[in-house]
């Protein structure tokens, strides 16, 4: 039986499938009696509505104003949630992290970097793992066209693009790149399995 607890952090373009897939591992693990809990970012926070608000194209925020409301939000998550719940001994299993305000916010992969390190500077928890959801921009625009919803304002494909250049450039080297276009089912055992591994050490 896996004696440690962990933080696991899945991250991925619009339409790969990470909140799906997060969600059903963290249900998973829970079938086989591994404490965890499933979290998000951006959180319920004053600071993560405001991001909700501003993703819909309800509030303009600048490149600037958007890194220090994830980061302020990121706060929230880190005290509130993240480090409380390793601390009572379980898992966590997250939708979304640092690398993702670094992979959006960044005006390109330098800019990201410098994002990255900004949360790291803030002395954030590193994840034990890191899954990327690969989708191609091309094929999570289908995904997205696909599902309907109203329109956010990372839709556009020039902006998928940029930020799936920014991820490969900024996610540690240490990252499990899980192929998003194999079969959901296939896709969460393979993430369960690796956790699982590790979770033994």
């Amino acid at each position: 039986m896996p004696q440690n607890n962990q933080f696991f952090v899945f991250e991925g373009i619009d339409g790969s499938g990470k909140t799906t897939v997060s969600r059903l591992v963290s249900e998973v693990l829970l079938t086989k009696s591994i404490p965890n809990l499933w979290h998000r970012e951006p959180t319920d926070s004053v600071h993560g509505k405001k991001i909700r608000e501003f993703v819909q194209g309800k509030l303009k925020l600048s490149k600037e104003e958007q890194i220090e409301t994830f980061i302020a939000d990121r706060e929230c998550s880190v005290n509130d949630v993240i480090l409380p719940t390793l601390k009572s001994g379980k898992s966590v299993i997250q939708d979304r992290y640092y690398f993702s305000t670094a992979a959006y916010q960044g005006r390109d992969e330098e800019h990201a970097a410098d994002i990255l390190y900004r949360n790291e500077d803030k002395g954030f928890p590193e994840p034990n793992r890191v899954y990327f959801l690969d989708l191609s921009p091309e094929e999570a625009q289908e995904r997205r066209t696909s599902r309907g919803g109203a329109e956010e304002v990372f839709d556009e494909d020039s902006e998928q693009a940029r930020i799936y250049q920014n991820y490969l450039a900024i996610l540690p080297e240490s990252t499990i790149f899980v192929d998003a276009t194999a079969e959901l089912d296939e896709v969460v055992a393979f993430c369960v399995e690796d956790i699982l591994k590790s979770l033994e050490g």
